[in-house]
């Protein structure tokens, strides 16, 4: 390849590199993508150029000889993909007129299919509609294009996957989405990682992405450099309608109408106010006992069980958690999750094998479809009832048990990314509202969630439902309690009921002289084992 340097938007105009590609046959649509490539390369602008670039960087004037690092944080459908792997071409022929070799070009995604779908095919167009460019590839697979010795790959968010090479240029694209598989946030390592692959060749880093949170490494550049005139890094904020001309007005009302948090930004491009990462990653990590998958059952324990219904025809799983209380921590023995598409009769019989296995006659749950659930768990000697805690009430009851060290929960990765995974968003009069990410999955989460807290509350009701005892001389025939031989009370109805919720469903069918026995003794245990520092008295009901 002989032909002299030229800049990006030349080649953009040149038949024989990109100008006979069909995205690009009107670059009147294309105007606000072309400033932006303007100042990343700083290349000369116009007085309506410049007007483009103050709006959308919140600064005066471009930085001469263009910037190092680039962010684009627009809205979806913008082009923003086209436009990166245009220039993860065009830096790769230059790399080649440059006579440059062994060097490299990565895109980097999310994760690698969706790097071939989009980015790379993309690649593959602008390769292939050159005939300048498509006779230097020497190589070509799914995942790499080589040209010349310059090769154009594709990457998912793996810090190591890039480890080992040279970067003539790099570009990644949805930043501000880039998760591990086990769900843990990947995207300032990946930062890192692509940064030493630079450093030798002083090629430019293009961050192209949509927005989300107001947290993580696309929040943070946006923060410490839009509308920072000295910064080297650029950073270039507009929605997806100012970027892409060619969007109708259908699909941008009907974006607006049905999901109007969506709307403001994937459409027009605004981080998330309000939303936040759940769970503290190292609290839940201290909470985790490696390597254990799963307990067995063990005699004279109580267990208790928690689902998350799912019809088996949607994406949804059909999920069930069982735990135990071990002193004052609550234990997650179980997690069970079973994939649609499946027959909902048939999952609920084997749950309700599984929860047999673990002596849970009653198991609480989701209010998704509670006729159907509770008449499939009759059917096998299982009593559904719904909980009246919401799924948002549930897991914000969870966050201090797993902050405090309270619970134990299973080493299993489809959970742990689940947990990882969940946000909490601020809500109205002070409700907040803790949900999975749009496109992911909290059916594992929800049930382990579910049987912890049962766990914890039913079983720290004990220390709730009876007072100080009080000086009083027994009347003949009362049940009574006496505490060290110094202090006696009545033994009452809700002494019973705390005593059978805290043992098992076999105590609530003895007959009533034996049960207020049995009461007495154990609450005198519960005083010695707890203490009367330990013991409070609150006027609230026992809940089943």
């Amino acid at each position: 390849m002989t032909r002299p340097a030229m800049t990006i938007l030349d080649a953009l105009g040149d038949s024989a590199l990109f100008g006979s590609l069909p995205a690009f046959h009107d670059l009147s649509t294309w105007r606000p993508w072309l400033v932006w490539l303007r100042a990343v390369y700083g290349l000369p602008m116009d007085a309506a150029d410049l007007v483009l670039f103050r709006k959308h960087t919140g600064r005066q004037q471009p930085r001469v000889g263009g910037y190092p690092e680039a962010v684009c944080i627009v809205g979806c459908q913008s082009g923003k993909s086209l436009i990166a792997a245009l220039v993860g071409v065009f830096s790769a022929a230059r790399a080649v007129m440059a006579g440059e070799r062994g060097v490299y070009v990565p895109l980097i995604a999310q994760d690698l299919r969706g790097a071939q779908r989009a980015l790379f095919a993309y690649v593959q167009e602008a390769v292939r509609g050159s005939e300048l460019l498509a006779r230097e590839v020497v190589r070509e697979t799914n995942t790499e294009i080589e040209l010349s010795g310059v090769t154009i790959a594709v990457y998912p968010c793996r810090p190591a996957a890039v480890r080992g090479i040279r970067a003539a240029c790099a570009i990644v694209d949805e930043l501000a989405f880039f998760t591990a598989t086990d769900g843990r946030p990947q995207d300032t390592e990946m930062l890192r990682a692509v940064r030493t692959r630079l450093a030798t060749t002083g090629g430019k880093l293009l961050i192209l992405s949509s927005p989300y949170t107001q947290a993580g490494a696309l929040w943070n550049l946006h923060r410490r450099h839009y509308g920072r005139e000295e910064s080297p890094t650029l950073v270039w904020q507009a929605t997806a309608p100012e970027m892409n001309s060619t969007l109708s007005s259908d699909y941008l009302q009907r974006m607006e109408q049905e999901d109007p948090e969506a709307y403001r930004s994937e459409v027009l491009g605004e981080f998330r106010a309000g939303v936040s990462t759940f769970l503290d990653p190292e609290a839940l990590a201290d909470v985790v006992e490696p390597g254990v998958r799963e307990r067995q059952a063990v005699a004279g324990v109580r267990y208790f069980g928690f689902v998350d219904a799912a019809s088996g025809s949607g994406k949804d799983s059909f999920a069930v958690g069982i735990a135990h209380r071990d002193g004052e921590r609550a234990v997650l023995d179980v997690i069970r999750a079973w994939r649609p598409p499946f027959n909902p009769s048939g999952v609920i019989a084997e749950a309700s094998e599984l929860l047999a296995r673990y002596r849970v006659s009653e198991v609480e749950g989701d209010r998704y479809a509670p006729g159907f659930v509770a008449e499939g768990f009759r059917k096998h000697d299982r009593e559904y009832r719904p909980a009246e805690r919401t799924t948002s009430q549930v897991y914000l009851e969870l966050l201090p048990l797993v902050n405090a060290g309270a619970v134990v929960i299973l080493d299993e990765p489809h959970l742990l990314r689940e947990l990882r995974g969940l946000e909490r968003r601020r809500g109205t009069v002070g409700r907040d509202r803790v949900d999975h990410r749009p496109g992911a999955h909290d059916d594992r989460a929800v049930a382990c969630a579910g049987a912890l807290v049962l766990a914890a509350t039913r079983r720290r009701m004990v220390s709730m439902v009876w007072g100080r005892p009080q000086r009083s001389e027994p009347q003949p025939g009362e049940p009574r309690v006496w505490i060290d031989g110094t202090a006696s009370r009545l033994v009452t109805q809700r002494d019973v009921d705390a005593f059978v919720a805290a043992g098992s469903d076999e105590e609530a069918g003895l007959p009533p002289v034996e049960l207020y026995t049995k009461t007495s003794k154990w609450l005198l245990q519960q005083w010695q084992l707890l203490g009367a520092e330990h013991i409070s008295t609150l006027n609230r009901r026992i809940t089943r």
